[in-house]
């Protein structure tokens, strides 16, 4: 989720999902300005009291394959939007594209679960963010996620 956008572009509308969920329990929906993240959204998000933040999705029919449980593709745009969330974060809102994303899969989440992420920036150079995060479901590991951001106009 590249948040930042050049000044001389127009403002920034928010737009809506087309699917309605309530927010999981201590999470607050998030804005959405990009299309496909509208798409497949509503996401949400809660800020911890040590100032970090939980993001969240709850998996329903849209994102999911035949047997119920949610798509790798699905879960590798949920970590690409708020890994890059973190991204962005960790660069003061300078705009940052992924460079690459590699995650790995460890167990499913399921049709109506809240899949939870926690997204770290792990080290920053003047070009290039470093970002890890890991996926839960009730606690429980199913995903890991390692991606690294080009700062955009940084060399």
């Amino acid at each position: 989720m590249t948040e930042a956008r050049d000044a001389t572009r127009p403002p920034r509308v928010a737009l809506p999902s087309p699917v309605e969920a309530e927010a999981p329990e201590g999470f607050a929906a998030i804005e959405l300005y990009d299309p496909f993240e509208a798409h497949v959204g509503p996401l949400f998000e809660r800020v911890e009291a040590d100032g970090g933040r939980v993001s969240a999705f709850r998996v329903d029919g849209r994102h999911v394959r035949e047997d119920g449980t949610a798509h790798e593709g699905m879960m590798m745009t949920f970590a690409d939007a708020f890994m890059g969330g973190a991204a962005w974060r960790g660069t003061d809102g300078q705009p940052c594209v992924t460079l690459s994303l590699q995650t790995s899969h460890l167990g499913d989440a399921k049709l109506g679960e809240v899949v939870e992420c926690r997204a770290r920036v792990e080290h920053r150079t003047r070009a290039i963010v470093f970002v890890s995060a890991t996926f839960t479901v009730a606690g429980e590991p199913v995903m890991t996620a390692t991606s690294l951001w080009k700062i955009l106009g940084a060399r």
